[in-house]
C-alpha cells in the first residue's frame, strides 16, 4: 500500500485543506456536457420510510442525501431489499413495499440528485456450471415498475392490480428476459468473477438472457482493492475486454456496493463515479431513458475521480460507437486527460476477437494537478475494439468503453 505525506509549515487545517485539492474537496468535479451516475447502494431507504409511516413519526431526511449533493453526484440507483423487505413475496407484501420505494425515491428527489428505484435481484439465472453460484445481477427501468419474482401456476406475466395498476409476474428466466424487453430496461452482472457472482457472466455468456441487447455486461469496483498494483479492480478490467472479444456490444459501468451511510462515513475514498454524457440528469416526475441510453450506447467513462478522462475519440468517434480502420490500420486516437496526483501511465487496449494488446504510454514524468491531450497512431489492423485507461501514482484512474472497429474498406 502506497503512502503520501504532504509537509507544511501552515498548520494542520491549511495542510488538510492543500490535501483535499488531490480529491477536490471529495468531491466529483462538474464536466460540461456529462452527469455523474452511481449505481448499488443498499440504503434501505424504503423499510425506514414505512416504519416511520407506521410509527406516526415526523419524516427525516438521510444523511445520504446531503452527502451525494456534496460530492456532485446527480442520479443514484438504489438496490433496495438486500436482506430486508420482501423480494420473494408473490405480492402482498412485496406490491405495498415497491409502492413505497417508489415514494420515498420521490421525495428525496430534487432538481440536484435523482434517486432511481432498483433491486439487485439475484434470481432466475439458472447457471449449471457446478462451481459457480447463481450470480448476483441489478435491473435498471426508465420508470416505475412494478414487478413479483414469483409466477404462480396458473398467474399471467402481467395483470392489471385494482390498487397499483399493471403488474408483472416474473417465474423463470425467460419471464426475466420478456420483463426487462417489455419495460425497454437493463440488467447486468453485479461484481462479476467474485463473490457470490463468482464465475458469471462467463458461465451464462452463451444463454438468450446474456445475449439480449438489454443484458449491459458487468459492473465494476476496485476488487481486488490491492494497492501494490498499479491498476484497480482487474478482475472486471479484464471482463471488459473479454466480452468486448465475444463481441456482443456489452459495456462495464462503476458500481459501489456498500449498505446505509451518515456523514461519520468516509466514502469518496471508497467510491467512482460514472460521467455520463447527458447533459442534465432527468428528474424523478421524467422519463429515465437518457440515462439508460447513455449506459445502452456506452457513452460514459468511470473513474474514482482523481483522474478524467474529458475526450476520447477514435477516428473522431466516441466510445460506443463504431470506428473504420484506415487502409494503413492505424487510426487516430485522442485523448484528454486531466488529474490531481502526478500521473503514472496510460494505456491503449484492444483485441482482435481472441487475443487482448496492450500499448503502454508512459506519464512518469508528468507533474500533479495538471493536464494533457494526446494523440497517437497506434499499430490496430485486424482489430476489433479498442478503449483506454489512464493511472496515476496514487492507483486512482479513469477507463474508456471501447469503440468498434470495423476494418478499412
Amino acid at each position: 500500500m502506497s503512502l503520501f505525506f504532504l509537509v507544511g509549515n501552515r498548520g494542520g487545517k491549511d495542510v488538510l485543506a492543500e490535501a483535499l485539492k488531490f480529491t477536490h474537496g471529495d468531491r466529483f468535479r462538474e464536466i460540461p456536457g456529462y452527469t455523474t451516475f452511481t449505481s448499488h447502494w443498499h440504503m434501505a431507504i424504503t423499510m425506514a420510510a414505512m416504519k416511520e409511516k407506521a410509527e406516526k413519526k415526523q419524516r427525516t431526511t438521510p444523511d445520504l442525501v446531503s452527502m451525494f449533493k456534496d460530492m456532485n453526484v446527480r442520479v443514484v440507483h438504489l438496490a433496495e431489499f438486500h436482506g430486508d423487505g420482501h423480494p420473494g413475496d408473490p405480492g402482498p407484501l412485496r406490491l405495498p413495499e415497491m409502492a413505497a420505494m417508489f415514494e420515498e425515491c420521490k421525495r428525496l428527489s430534487d432538481d440536484r440528485l435523482t434517486f432511481l428505484p432498483g433491486e439487485e435481484a439475484n434470481v432466475h439465472l439458472q447457471v449449471k456450471q457446478k462451481e459457480a453460484n447463481s450470480g448476483h445481477w441489478l435491473y435498471l427501468f426508465p420508470k416505475p415498475v412494478f414487478w413479483t419474482m414469483k409466477r404462480g401456476q396458473d398467474q399471467p406475466f402481467v395483470e392489471d392490480d385494482p390498487k397499483f395498476g399493471k403488474v408483472y409476474h416474473v417465474g423463470n428466466e425467460a419471464d426475466m428476459t420478456r420483463l426487462i424487453d417489455v419495460v425497454n430496461g437493463l440488467a447486468w452482472t453485479a461484481h462479476p468473477r467474485i463473490k457470490s457472482s463468482n464465475w458469471t457472466p462467463d458461465a451464462y455468456r452463451d444463454q438468450p438472457y446474456f445475449q439480449n441487447e438489454q443484458w449491459l455486461g458487468g459492473a465494476w469496483k476496485a476488487m481486488p482493492a490491492d494497492l501494490s498494483m498499479p491498476r484497480l479492480g482487474l478482475r472486471v478490467l479484464d471482463l471488459l475486454d473479454d466480452m468486448a472479444n465475444w463481441q456482443n456490444g456489452k459495456y462495464v459501468p462503476g458500481e459501489v456496493d456498500v449498505f446505509k451511510i451518515d456523514h461519520t462515513h468516509e466514502l469518496y475514498g471508497h467510491m467512482n463515479v460514472n460521467y455520463l454524457k447527458l447533459d442534465r440528469a432527468p428528474r424523478y416526475e421524467e422519463d429515465w431513458s437518457p440515462v439508460l441510453d447513455c449506459l445502452r450506447q456506452g457513452k460514459f467513462f468511470v473513474t474514482t475521480g482523481e483522474v478524467l478522462l474529458n475526450e476520447f475519440t477514435v477516428e473522431g468517434k466516441s466510445s460506443g460507437e463504431s470506428a473504420t480502420l484506415p487502409a494503413d490500420g492505424k487510426p487516430e486516437i485522442k485523448f484528454a486527460l486531466e488529474w490531481t496526483f502526478p500521473m503514472n501511465f496510460a494505456e491503449i487496449i484492444s483485441g482482435d476477437g481472441e487475443k487482448v494488446y496492450r500499448e503502454r504510454i508512459d506519464l512518469a514524468n508528468s507533474r500533479a494537478f495538471d493536464h494533457k491531450t494526446l494523440s497517437i497512431k497506434p499499430e490496430l489492423k485486424g482489430r476489433k475494439w479498442v478503449r483506454v485507461e489512464a493511472w496515476d501514482v496514487a492507483a486512482n484512474g479513469t477507463f474508456s468503453q471501447p469503440v468498434w472497429l470495423n476494418p478499412a474498406r
